[in-house]
């Protein structure tokens, strides 16, 4: 939002919020690192000299002989891996506490897309001898006491699946491989459908505020 926002004062509060961010970011990874809990990426062989493309074999994800994964592949895999991880343990722990049935399946049916989604990444990985990120369902703990209202948990769902489209986008540009561009598009799809969903169970239970919006010029001239 900051290239968007004009406004000195809420230009300033971005900035704040995003270098707060920061830090917590940087101590919370010093805090994982000291105590052995933070999930490294796979390491990979140092590059030695410039390797120009001569191939359109680069490109190539269906047929013939397929080239290893790159740093920027393997970094967004391991990423949407863990963040799909992250989502299912949240979304479990919701799922638990919700008093709806309507919310409780719709938490349900996201922990099996999550689960499928790392799946199709985990194999890239695996079929490149590298390896994938573990699960955290066991942090779950075994209660049925919700802290939070259906309300607040729907929209933090739908909030973390947003951010996951966006990701699924950021990966996509970055993957030259067909197959693998192809994969993220079909997952993106799969998650937009489930967001749609969401959004109409908020309002379904009249939660969702209508946003501003631009003004029906057509309208307002009958």
């Amino acid at each position: 939002m900051l290239p968007h926002t004009f406004r000195h004062d809420i230009r300033e509060h971005f900035m704040s919020c995003i270098s707060s961010t920061m830090e917590l970011l940087n101590d919370t990874t010093n805090i994982l690192l000291s105590k052995g809990l933070e999930v490294r990426t796979p390491y990979i062989p140092y590059l030695k000299e410039v390797d120009m493309v001569e191939r359109q074999r680069f490109l190539a994800g269906w047929w013939g002989k397929q080239r290893p994964l790159t740093a920027a592949e393997i970094t967004h895999f391991y990423s949407n891996i863990q963040t799909n991880h992250m989502g299912t343990a949240v979304i479990t722990g919701f799922g638990q506490v919700a008093k709806l049935k309507d919310i409780r399946d719709y938490f349900m049916r996201g922990k099996e897309i999550s689960k499928k989604q790392i799946e199709v990444f985990s194999k890239y990985l695996h079929d490149n001898d590298l390896p994938a990120p573990v699960t955290w369902d066991a942090q779950v703990e075994d209660t049925a006491e919700s802290p939070f209202s259906d309300k607040l948990m729907l929209f933090q769902i739908s909030m973390m699946t947003a951010a996951g489209m966006g990701n699924y986008g950021f990966a996509l540009s970055a993957s030259p491989r067909r197959d693998i561009a192809a994969d993220y598009v079909r997952l993106q799809g799969e998650i937009g459908l489930y967001a749609e969903d969401g959004l109409n169970l908020q309002i379904k239970h009249a939660w969702l505020e209508r946003p501003p919006y631009a003004a029906d010029r057509d309208q307002l001239m009958k």
